[in-house]
Formats: C-alpha cells, structure tokens, sequence
C-alpha cells in the first residue's frame, strides 16, 4: 500500500511542471498583441512595403495591378503580380486579408 502511494506521489510531481507549463503558456498566449493583416485592396504601397519579403518596388507594384485590373478576389491572385510566386505568398501567410 506504501508503494501505490509512493508512485501516486511521485506521478503527481511528475504531472505538476506540465500543468504549471500549460498555465503559462495560456497566460502568455493572453498577453500576446493581436497580430493585423494588412489588406492587399486597401494598402497604400507604404503600408504593403512593410510585409516580409514586399519591397518598395513590389508594393508599389501590387497597387499598380490592383489600379489595372481592379480588387483581389483572391489572396492567391497576389501571384499575378510580378516577382510574387508561391514561396513569397507562403511567407506572407497569416499577414495578409483581402
């Protein structure tokens, strides 16, 4: 009967880093700034050149194309626009709304 509860303690202290673990994280996760995407049919090019990977000349060309050819209908249609492929729209993932 020693044992069992030896080995119900010992699980118990085992058990108790990864609840206090979780606990963290949540409150972190709770702390965190909600991150904003940054509309493709809104941005002005300043604004779209702050995003990884889209420079001034990219940026400025996302807005000549949305000026042509009118709104995205898609974040996908982004790869329409010159110098932006498929890993580029990747690494915006997340960062970017219509």
């Amino acid at each position: 009967m020693k044992l069992i509860k030896n080995i119900f303690i010992v699980g118990l202290l085992l058990l108790l880093p990864i609840a206090t673990a979780n606990a963290q994280l949540s409150e972190v996760a709770k702390q965190m700034p909600h991150v904003e995407t940054i509309s493709i049919n809104n941005a002005d090019a300043q604004t779209l050149a702050k995003l990884p990977g889209i420079g001034k000349m990219k940026a400025q060309a996302i807005v000549d194309y949305r000026e042509k050819n009118g709104e995205f209908k898609d974040i996908q249609d982004l790869s329409q626009v010159k110098g932006i492929g498929k890993k580029l729209l990747t690494k915006l993932e997340g960062k970017i709304s219509l």
